[in-house]
């Protein structure tokens, strides 16, 4: 009688092992579908989100291809960026367009750059932050114009990169210094990372 027991209770306990891999075998394809379904909507959403800052960055110039479909990678001072170039319908470079990221008071915040062929900005945003609502948000063009006053900056007419706390030429935010500096330290490097991209690989403008 206690073997018979034993057995049955093996033969519940097998069974039960069983039904639990399938339910986890189950569970574990249906991500994977799931994932696969939604990675095209997530990736063309992102492609949108990235192409309409495009245009605020490049301060609503026109161009003919699809710029972040290719990219030179530079690293510098420990940071790594993404350089895109914008070409026009005759296939001449215009702008380009520096992506890259820093650490802010929060986390990481993720930047794009448009500069013209003299190396001067036409604009700064922001990707992506998880800065302080209310003071380090400033950051975006939607919650103040501080963005801005990047443009028409350049490595050659800027010789003091840095908040105005620090000594240098952009504002501050009342109670939030450290986002802004990090954001000037971003977008600074990030002019350095296309400079030497530049030296090391001229492009031809037209």
């Amino acid at each position: 009688m206690m073997q018979l027991a034993l057995d049955k209770w093996k033969e519940s306990i097998g069974y039960q092992s069983g039904l639990l891999a399938a339910i986890c075998g189950l569970a574990a394809l249906i991500l994977v579908l799931v994932e696969l379904w939604t990675r095209p909507l997530i990736n063309q959403r992102i492609e949108e989100d990235q192409n309409a800052l495009l245009d605020e960055v490049l301060a609503g110039a026109t161009y003919a291809n699809k710029v972040f479909a290719k990219s030179e990678a530079i690293d510098i001072q420990q940071r790594h960026y993404e350089i895109f170039t914008v070409k026009n319908g005759q296939g001449g470079t215009t702008h380009f367009v520096v992506r890259g990221t820093e650490e802010g008071f929060s986390g990481t915040i993720s930047f794009l750059v448009g500069v013209d062929t003299e190396g001067v900005i036409t604009g700064v945003r922001i990707i992506s932050h998880s800065e302080t609502p209310g003071l380090g948000d400033k950051i975006e063009l939607a919650k103040s114009p501080w963005v801005t006053e990047f443009n028409q900056h350049s490595l050659a007419n800027t010789p003091l990169w840095g908040v105005k706390k620090d000594g240098g030429t952009f504002d501050q935010f009342t109670g939030a210094t450290i986002t802004p500096r990090a954001v000037v330290n971003g977008v600074h490097t990030a002019m350095q990372a296309l400079a030497k991209n530049m030296e090391e690989q001229p492009h031809d403008a037209n």
